[in-house]
């Protein structure tokens, strides 16, 4: 419990990072028989945070409703984006990264499967086919 209350984020730590960091504590300390709710967490991690970010804290601390980690996580991943954070860290390790590279596994497809929105054969797509390229040139002219 001491390792959860603690927690800082510290300056070259994304929101991400931050909170998975609170979560894999919160798995230890259930494996070992003292589980932490997930509005005690929500506290924990802002509790966490640096001075800069005293308001939003507030703010969230206070809210009506019970505080959740979900609800606390999309609001700091909000704050960071609209700060610039995401963009001084590497590309790899952006926000914006990290969210599209676990969203979007891209899948093989095959060429015998895809049909031409333009022509209607099979093969390839609008984009590659020649009639739509030569009726745009066509256009053009």
């Amino acid at each position: 419990m001491d390792e959860l209350s603690s927690l800082k984020k510290s300056g070259e730590d994304n929101i991400i990072k931050y909170t998975s960091r609170a979560k894999m504590i919160r798995d230890e300390l259930a494996m070992l028989g003292n589980p932490v709710d997930d509005s005690t967490l929500a506290f924990r991690l802002l509790s966490g945070l640096p001075n800069q970010d005293w308001m939003l804290r507030m703010v969230l601390e206070n809210k009506d409703n019970k505080l959740v980690m979900s609800d606390v996580t999309a609001k700091l991943l909000q704050v960071e984006q609209r700060s610039g954070f995401a963009g001084s860290v590497k590309p790899a390790d952006g926000v914006k990264a990290q969210a599209l590279a676990a969203s979007s596994a891209k899948k093989e497809w095959e060429k015998k499967s895809v049909v031409c929105f333009y022509c209607d054969e099979k093969g390839h797509m609008k984009r590659d086919c020649c009639r739509s390229v030569l009726w745009t040139e066509k256009a053009v002219r």
